[in-house]
């Protein structure tokens, strides 16, 4: 039923929409894959910055390993970063536990420091624990913050992002970042310090990697790229209105039934109607209140969108 109203919403106001990535379902009329979005100038800045240092001290201010960002819950990406940690760990002789005869394997495995805070925070340390995983803990804390300056790999493992905000500060703050190739990170493809697996099995090879080598200096147009000023200027582009992008008047029946259907179940008395029949709270309990707003009665709030 939602579905089904974000479109008629969409018919009835929109003539293009604008997804942040390939991830996002079509809604009626034209839509355009296109990331709006840029990040804090601060991030850019520690970019430039190390982007203006010799090789050899770049390279040396890159010294911390690996980390993750994210909220402290399963879904953002921790599941699947401790389960190739533990299945390479075994893979490579580790066995699957903390102790055995395959410790020596798991301590040559690439330690992961993890910030983040929310509510599976304690279920994370528990994990981590019970597994002998190499992964350190830490709580969340903002990612521009000096403390994580000097990771040298942003390992980011998720596929349930639009599209990973962290992964675009990780890249302006001048880092590699390591991130699976799917729809939600076709746009950091194009940057030099992305390396992307097709394979979850391959996180862990190309971890190695990216820790043995370090990140290359940004370029002018990629630190442009993840800036406002060119997600703006993306946004513009991508709702421009051409000859080969019909916008929906060119269905103007279509687009004025759904404009006024979506009109009548926002305005008295019919708003309140749609509240109960979804759940929510209506403004008015009786019939009589909502007839007295829809005429315009003194106290009658203006209608609003469901």
């Amino acid at each position: 039923m939602i579905a089904d109203l974000n479109a008629l919403v969409c018919r009835g106001h929109l003539d293009v929409a604008i997804k942040l990535s390939a991830t996002l379902p079509d809604v009626p009329g034209t839509c355009v894959v296109c990331n709006v979005h840029g990040v804090r100038p601060d991030f850019l800045a520690v970019g430039s910055a190390a982007a203006a240092l010799p090789e050899a001290q770049r390279e040396a201010s890159f010294d911390k390993g690996a980390y993750f960002l994210g909220k402290a819950i399963w879904t953002k990406g921790y599941r699947a970063l401790f389960d190739e940690l533990s299945d390479a760990r075994a893979r490579e002789g580790g066995g699957g536990g903390a102790a055995g005869a395959g410790a020596g394997a798991a301590e040559m495995m690439p330690t992961v420091h993890t910030y983040g805070s929310g509510r599976d925070a304690q279920e994370i340390r528990d994990a981590v624990s019970a597994g002998g995983l190499p992964v350190v803990v830490h709580a969340g804390t903002d990612h521009a913050g000096k403390a994580l300056h000097g990771y040298r790999v942003f390992v980011n493992p998720s596929t349930s992002e639009v599209l990973c905000t962290a992964t675009a500060e990780a890249l302006a703050m001048g880092k590699r970042v390591l991130i699976p190739r799917h729809p939600s990170n076709a746009f950091f493809e194009q940057f030099g310090n992305a390396v992307l697996y097709e394979e979850r099995a391959q996180l862990v090879p190309l971890l190695r990697d990216a820790l043995a080598t370090p990140p290359a200096p940004l370029t002018p147009k990629e630190l442009y790229l993840l800036s406002w000023e060119a997600g703006t200027e993306r946004l513009l582009d991508a709702a421009l209105l051409t000859a080969s992008r019909a916008p929906l008047s060119a269905e103007p029946l279509l687009s004025a039934l759904a404009y006024r259907f979506h009109w009548l179940i926002s305005a008295q008395p019919f708003a309140d109607a749609w509240y109960e029949f979804a759940g929510a709270t209506p403004q008015h309990a009786a019939w009589r209140d909502r007839l007295a707003a829809a005429v315009g009665g003194a106290d009658a709030p203006s209608p609003s969108v469901p």
